[in-house]
């Protein structure tokens, strides 16, 4: 009696494993969100400063994730950026880079990641010029597509 007891624990634990391993391994299968897009302007990016290129963008998808890093990778230069994630939107085939021009030059503000479903958003150097100009910035704003590679 006791061994039956046993063996229903026993199968129990193991189902429960099983469906655990299952269920990561479907987290897994999102994959790597991977895209690519051409710069027209010199932008800063977190802290690297990009030169106008062709570049691409891998990440991790991992929308439980309240950080996460790209790989951006273009014009003979490679860099690491942490960014916040800031929204969660349903999955889209849409991805775009919102860069805003501050005093010191355009920055990247904003990276709407369609195919992940998130919004990144990265620090923008502050405008030290007044109210006056901060406005005047948050008009001169420029999007640019992002495609998606290998999908």
């Amino acid at each position: 009696m006791k061994s039956i007891r046993n063996l229903k624990l026993v199968m129990n634990v193991g189902f429960m494993a099983l469906s655990l391993c299952l269920a990561a391994s479907q987290g897994k299968a999102q994959g790597n969100y991977m895209g690519k897009f051409t710069l027209p302007v010199e932008a800063r990016w977190g802290s690297a400063t990009l030169t106008p290129g062709d570049y691409t963008i891998s990440m991790e998808m991992d929308s439980a994730s309240t950080y996460n890093y790209l790989v951006v990778r273009g014009e003979g230069k490679s860099a690491i950026i942490l960014a916040s994630v800031a929204d969660h939107k349903e999955i889209s085939n849409h991805s775009q880079l919102n860069l805003v021009n501050t005093a010191a030059g355009y920055a990247i503000q904003t990276f709407d990641a369609g195919e992940a479903g998130l919004t990144l958003s990265y620090p923008v150097p502050r405008n030290k010029r007044g109210p006056a100009a901060h406005e005047a910035e948050l008009h001169s704003q420029l999007t640019l597509g992002v495609s998606t590679v290998g999908r």
